[in-house]
C-alpha cells in the first residue's frame, strides 16, 4: 500500500498547544518561466483530528495526482479549510531575489495577510528562514504533511492556471503545455525567439541568451 500524507504531524502539534497550523508549500521552483507560486493552507483543529473520509482519500502530493483530480482536490480542501492563501511571485523578484530569497518573501507576505496568526508553520523542504512565527521544515512534507500536501496542491492548480492565461500572450512558447519548465520544446523556442518578458534572467539558458541579446543590440 502507497503511503499518503496524513495528519499525524498535525495532531502531534495540536498536543502541544498549537491548534492554528498552518502548510505551506511551492510549485514552479524550477521553471524557466513564469512566477513562483506559494501556497498556505490551515485546517481547522476538529478538522485536523477528525478528518473526513474525502479529505484522506482525495489530497496527496500534488505530483502525484493528475490535473483533473487536482481540481478536484482543490475544491475539497477550500470546502474545509479554515483560511487557504496563494502568492505569485513574479519572475523579476526572483531575479533580484534568488529563488529561496523569493520564496522567503512570499511565506512573510502570506503570513501577513493571514486573519489567523499561526502557532506553527510546516514548510515543504530544508529551508532556515529567519521567521517570527515557530516553523519546521519537513523534506518531502508533502508526502507527510495533509496541510503541505494541500498547500501544493492550491500552489499548483494557481500557477498552471496562470501559465495556460499567459500562453495567449506568448503563443510561440508553447507555455499552457509545459508551464515554463526546462523542456526540449520550450528551450527551442527560446533559443528562436529569445527570451519573453516573463522569462527568469538569471536561470540558464535563459540567462547566456540575455546576455547574447545584450552584446550584439
Amino acid at each position: 500500500m502507497v503511503a499518503k500524507p496524513d495528519f499525524a504531524i498535525e495532531q502531534e502539534e495540536c498536543t502541544k498547544g498549537h491548534t492554528i497550523i498552518a502548510g505551506i508549500d511551492e510549485a514552479g521552483r524550477g521553471s524557466l518561466a513564469g512566477p513562483l507560486s506559494v501556497s498556505m493552507v490551515i485546517y481547522p483543529v476538529a478538522i485536523v483530528n477528525n478528518p473526513p473520509e474525502e479529505i484522506l482519500h482525495y489530497i496527496n502530493d500534488s505530483k502525484k495526482l493528475s490535473h483533473k483530480k487536482r481540481l478536484q482536490a482543490k475544491n475539497i480542501i477550500t470546502r474545509h479549510c479554515l483560511w487557504w492563501d496563494c502568492l505569485l511571485v513574479p519572475p523579476e523578484i526572483i531575479d533580484q531575489k534568488n529563488i529561496n530569497g523569493a520564496t522567503y518573501f512570499a511565506i512573510t507576505t502570506l503570513l501577513q495577510q493571514c486573519p489567523h496568526t499561526p502557532h506553527m508553520v510546516l514548510l515543504d523542504g530544508n529551508f532556515s528562514f529567519p521567521l517570527s512565527l515557530p516553523y519546521m521544515s519537513i523534506i518531502k512534507g508533502d508526502c507527510l504533511s495533509l496541510s503541505i500536501a494541500s498547500a501544493s496542491i492550491i500552489a499548483k492548480v494557481t500557477r498552471d492556471e496562470y501559465m495556460t492565461t499567459i500562453n495567449g500572450q506568448y503563443p510561440e512558447y508553447g507555455f499552457a503545455h509545459h508551464k515554463g519548465y526546462a523542456t526540449a520544446e520550450h528551450i527551442h523556442a527560446i533559443k528562436k525567439y529569445g527570451p519573453s518578458p516573463v522569462h527568469r534572467k538569471t536561470y540558464e539558458p535563459v540567462a547566456s541568451l540575455f546576455y547574447e541579446l545584450l552584446l550584439f543590440t
